[in-house]
Formats: C-alpha cells, structure tokens, sequence
C-alpha cells in the first residue's frame, strides 16, 4: 500500500514539474500598435496628421478606414476561449468515464446462495439403500477483495473544428471637418477554428459500500488555429469602398489541472480547476476603403481610395477555468440509466504587457450549462464490457467581459456580442470498453452549436488502472 502511494505521488509531482518546464519563462511581448499606418500614403490630401485608432477605424480626423484586422483582433479572445473550453472537455470526459467504472464495479452481482433441494421422504427401513461414499467437493475460493486505494493512468487526444459568423451595423470614425459625413457600414465576419492536442493525468479512488471519491491532477499541450474573414461595405457613401481583411492567429501552450469527484449512491458532484498558458501569434492582410476617394477622385492628389497594409504580433495569455458539476442518476430497468446533470464553467483570460496594442484586454466568462447523459452496459462476447453514453446538454454564455480594448473599439464589438446570452446546445455519443485487467478505453464524437455557431470534434484514449 505504502509503496503504490509512493509510486502515485512520484508520477504526479511528475506531471506537474512536465508541465511547469513547458511553460518555461514568459517570452517578451513582441506586440507593437499594428492595426494602423503611421501616415496615411500621399498624405497630402488629409491632415498630414497621424493615424490612429479610433473605435475600430484608422483616422487622422480628417481621411480614414474601418480597420477589419482590429474587428478581428477580437476574435483573439475567442480563440483563446475556444482552446481552453477543449481541453476541459477532455478532464470532464475523464471524470465521467471514472465515475462510471466504479458505478459498474458496484453494480456486479453478487454470487448467489446455492440452493437447498426440499428433503424427500425417507424409504422404509427394508427398503433404504446402503450409504454411498461420500465424495468430498473443491471449497468455494474467497471473492478477491477489493484494494483500499486504487491508482490509475490516462491519456488522451483530441480534436476540435468551429465554425462561426456575424453581421451587423457599424460606422466609420473618421472625417470631422472632412467633405464626407462619417459612412455607415454593414459588417460581414466569418471564421473556422481548428483545435488539436493531447491530455495526460493520473488519480486514486476510494470507494465505500454505495460511495466513491476520486481526485487525479492532469498536464497536457494544445495548438488551435484561427482564419478570420472581414469585409466592411458602406452603405451610405458610394465614393467609399468595401475593404477587406483576413487574420490568421495561433493559440497554443501546456495545460495543467486537479480534478475530484464524490459519488454516492445516485448523487454525484465534481470540480475542476485548470490553468492554460498559452502564447498568442497573429498575422493580418488589410485592404483599407478610405474617405479619400472624395478628393483622389476630383484632384488626383491625397489619400488614395485603397491601401494596403500588413502586420503582425503576439502576446502571452493565462486562461484560469473552475468547473462544477452537479449529477443524480436514475437507475431504469433492465439494465439503463438516465443523469441530469447541471453545472457552472467560469473563466478568467489574464494578458501580459502589450495586450493593448492589440486590442485585447483581461476578461470574465460565465457559462452555465444543463441536460442529461442517457446510458446502458453491455457485455460483448470476448468478454469487453461496453458501455454506450449520449449526452444532451444546453448551455449559455450569460456572462462576457471585457476580452477587447474599449478605448479602440467601443460600439464595434460584434464579435463579443455574437456570443453573449445565446442559448445554444451539443450532442454527445461515447463509447467506453472496459477489457479487465485494469484496460479500458473510449472513443467519442460531439456536434454543438445554435446562433452563429458549428463545432464538431473527436477524440479517444485508454486507461489503465491498478
């Protein structure tokens, strides 16, 4: 006992000095005022004033441009969210398969008491038969008994593809004193974010006659992928064009975590507290539709009507996550059961130096979520026991602050607010072997999404418990 204790300890010390080598020290923030041009080109026509940025617009106050690549800046924060929001997939996946497991260990029969033949009549005494040789029968061998910590290993990979848009309103900020009134625009936006990684962790069970407690810690890396469209079509000024931007950003870093579970008979409850230390990179092509076309137009001189402009920039991100979970689960006959389940995610994004420059700033999540899990055993014939689990969940982001910089982008915040209050929902199908001897394994897809949003993803991995 003392020994396995020994080992459990070892491998989780271990996992946490991996994951605190792969965080290794911060790296400078490289992040520089990337959105705008110092000076609009042929500057002769404007101010001659420097450019910056004004609630999602490049301006001099005289001549400006909706910056797309700002709008998309936002989407950075997404990005972010996206990444830990799989990676807590996987430890919540964890968890029910444990829980599941030892539910199933106490569900084993028992074996039965052997029957006791009803005594017949004896025969007379003439007729009564000589007694035969008694034939001493093989004891029954003792039912193994159960250790009183169990440890075990796990280790998953996974993948993840979103797909997201949004259309709304905004305006151009620039222009004050120019010849044109600040255009009205109509804003397009569409993404696709790939997500691929892996997690590994270990924990120890105690189990009571109808009661169960697991707690494990968890270490693990991912790398997510975002490409982000934008197009911005004034609606009002003919002389002012549509401009175009397309951002493509990478979110990636070690993740590590603690998890515990406590059931008891249909009840069960868990938290999960994970850090994600990712790097942010962004990259961005942007075709400006200035408010010079006016004059380019009539005098052939200042601002022209399109500029293009480039940049690039990262930033480091903390992504602090706490879950809970609350479960009851009904036992149906012959051999199903059902679980709602309610829970609660709340994330804090944390920024280092810089994030302004690139339109981000240190935000809150709120999630809360509802549904049930839906599941039965089966026993195969090589002797796997399968067990089948769907899941129907709702959730919704009821909280989203903060994630951008106000002072740039103020009313031009659509990204942030295709997010907030929509109630959306996913569908989960896993599969769960258990081949004795302390393997297991599972495979499991998802499909989520609602307003603005597709997401799909997959993911599998083996256990091994001893």
């Amino acid at each position: 006992m003392r020994g396995a204790t020994l080992r459990f300890s070892s491998l989780a010390v271990f996992l946490g000095i991996t994951g605190l080598f792969a965080i290794g020290y911060p790296a400078d923030v490289r992040a520089q005022t990337i959105f705008c041009p110092t000076f609009f080109s042929g500057s002769s026509g404007s101010s001659g004033s420097p450019v910056a940025l004004l609630n999602g617009s490049c301006t001099d106050r005289v001549d400006g441009a909706f910056s797309g690549a700002a709008l998309a800046s936002q989407a950075l924060t997404e990005l972010s969210q996206t990444t830990t929001e799989t990676t807590t997939k996987e430890v919540g996946k964890a968890i029910v398969e444990r829980r599941e497991q030892e539910r199933e260990r106490m569900r084993r029969p028992v074996r039965p008491a052997r029957a006791v033949p009803p005594e017949k009549p004896k025969p007379a005494a003439e007729e009564r038969p000589k007694p035969a040789a008694v034939t001493p029968k093989e004891p029954l061998l003792p039912l193994p008994i159960e250790p009183a910590v169990r440890f075990a290993t796990w280790t998953q990979v996974f993948g993840d593809y979103q797909k997201r848009d949004a259309a709304g309103p905004s305006a151009l900020t620039c222009c004050i004193g120019g010849p044109l009134a600040q255009p009205n625009l109509a804003l397009n936006i569409d993404s696709r974010t790939s997500t691929v990684g892996f997690v590994a962790g270990a924990d120890l069970t105690t189990q009571g006659l109808f009661s169960g407690f697991i707690a494990g810690v968890t270490a693990g890396y991912t790398w997510s992928e975002l490409k982000l469209n934008t197009t911005a079509t004034s609606i009002d000024q003919p002389l002012v064009g549509t401009g175009v931007s397309h951002l493509r950003a990478t979110a990636s870093g070690p993740t590590v975590g603690a998890y515990a579970t406590y059931f008891n008979a249909g009840f069960s409850t868990d938290l999960t507290v994970k850090f994600d230390f990712l790097t942010l990179d962004e990259t961005f092509n942007d075709l400006f539709a200035t408010t010079g076309a006016y004059t380019f137009a009539a005098t052939g001189f200042g601002v022209p009507p399109f500029i293009s402009f480039a940049g690039a920039g990262s930033v480091n991100l903390l992504n602090s996550t706490v879950v809970g979970n609350l479960n009851y689960r009904f036992d149906l006959y012959p051999n199903f059961w059902i679980e709602p389940t309610v829970g609660v995610q709340y994330t804090n994004s944390s920024y280092g130096s810089g994030a302004a420059q690139l339109g981000l700033a240190d935000g809150n999540l709120v999630r809360v979520q509802g549904g049930a899990r839906f599941g039965t055993s089966i026993l195969l014939s090589n002797g796997v026991l399968m067990t089948p689990i769907l899941t129907g969940l709702a959730y919704n982001d009821v909280v989203v602050q903060g994630g951008f910089f106000p002072v740039g982008f103020q009313a031009n915040n659509l990204l942030v607010q295709a997010d907030q209050g929509f109630m959306r929902g996913e569908g989960i199908f896993a599969l769960n072997f258990d081949f004795g001897y302390g393997m297991s394994a599972f495979v499991l897809g998802d499909v989520y999404g609602g307003a603005h949003l597709f997401g799909a993803g997959g993911r599998g991995g083996i256990r091994y418990q001893w």
